[in-house]
């Protein structure tokens, strides 16, 4: 098998591995030339977006005269929970409702909070609107309970579908959250939303906007649904994350959130990354085999890479070949790549690198099942 791995001299490179390994999560068949496209296009919109903001607090309504009209239009978003992304300018979806004389509740997770308030904030201050949007921090011990109320007071409640952390993080999330196939990969999902969608039967809206090729501010919905204590949470999520990954890739070069991937995958949990392909029982002989050809023969016994394996950023081995993570423990780009030498022997690691150094990293590799063994 051969290595793909990086050194700091080319931690771009291995940088753009990783995002490329990421956009295959929903394009399994996506290049480094589709990858250097899309992320053209990311930035062209992220210009975009910004001059669009500048323009807002300059006074300038051009951009936020469709969500009016589009709030009066669909008055049964005036309540319920609206279910949205971190798609297209995001950032001007509570305006209509704020303009409108409403106060919706936002919930999202500290790093949207940081982003998102600020900003809105500002515009609010600058279109000298009364009222602000209550803003929901599902860090806040209490955001449970004011949700609901919200809800039952018939407010309208934004929720972005992408942040897929709730209480405990993305760690939480990955370790207890259900499992959602993607075309490349699984990842973890929470389910919380809606279980609360089924036990208030409340209506959900989802809703998302875009930019338009002409520059204007394009807001989509989808038909409201309506789910009650009859309805199955884990079907109800996999409705909602259908919906969302769809919208993601009708324009997946708006999506904003793509960390949300990487941060959400089973393959990152703590439960996935502590296998080995060794069973912990024989462990103990498979290491007593290992230390007697490392004394016995290590001339004649070859080391074998059973997986594409890359380094990448953050001290991170990564098993390519089955999406699977390890903590690489300091091994070095050129260290990996001496183990996928025809002639790396025992005797040739150990009198290159040390024999701790074999007695450590070759031994770990192979309990792992990311290496093996084998005669000249």
């Amino acid at each position: 098998m051969t290595t793909q791995t990086t050194s700091p001299s080319t931690a771009q490179d291995a940088m753009q591995l990783w995002e490329l390994w990421n956009l295959r999560a929903l394009d399994p068949d996506a290049d480094i030339a589709r990858l250097t496209d899309l992320h053209r296009r990311r930035r062209s919109f992220g210009e975009r977006e910004k001059a669009a903001l500048l323009s807002v607090q300059r006074g300038e309504l051009t951009h936020l005269a469709p969500g009016r009209a589009f709030l009066a239009a669909h008055p049964e978003l005036r309540s319920g929970m609206i279910v949205t992304m971190h798609i297209g300018p995001y950032q001007f979806l509570p305006e209509p409702f704020v303009a409108a004389g409403l106060s919706p509740l936002i919930l999202l997770d500290e790093r949207a909070h940081a982003k998102l308030a600020p900003q809105t904030r500002r515009l609010q201050r600058r279109l000298g609107h009364r009222i602000e949007p209550e803003w929901l921090p599902i860090a806040d011990p209490s955001f449970i309970r004011s949700l609901i109320k919200a809800l039952r007071d018939e407010r309208p409640v934004l929720v972005f579908l992408d942040g897929n952390g709730g209480l405990g993080g993305f760690r939480q999330t990955r370790e207890q959250g259900m499992k959602y196939r993607l075309p490349g990969r699984d990842i973890k999902v929470r389910t919380g939303l809606a279980r609360l969608a089924c036990r208030l039967a409340c209506p959900v809206h989802p809703l998302v906007l875009r930019w338009s090729p002409a520059g204007s501010v394009i807001w989509h919905k989808e038909e409201s649904q309506q789910w009650g204590r009859g309805d199955d949470p884990a079907h109800v999520t996999r409705l909602l994350y259908d919906w969302g990954f769809n919208e993601v890739l009708a324009t997946p070069e708006q999506w904003f959130f793509w960390d949300m991937l990487k941060e959400s995958y089973a393959c990152f949990a703590d439960s996935a990354v502590a296998r080995g392909a060794v069973p912990s029982g024989l462990r103990r002989d498979f290491s007593h085999a290992f230390a007697i050809a490392l004394r016995r023969t290590p001339r004649t016994v070859r080391v074998v890479l059973e997986k594409d394996l890359a380094l990448w950023p953050g001290d991170l081995l990564v098993d390519l070949s089955d999406d699977r993570f390890y903590a690489a423990e300091g091994l070095s780009a050129e260290q990996l790549d001496s183990l996928s030498d025809d002639r790396a022997t025992l005797a040739a690691l150990s009198e290159r690198w040390g024999e701790g150094w074999v007695r450590f990293h070759v031994l770990r590799l192979c309990l792992l099942g990311l290496a093996r063994l084998r005669g000249c």
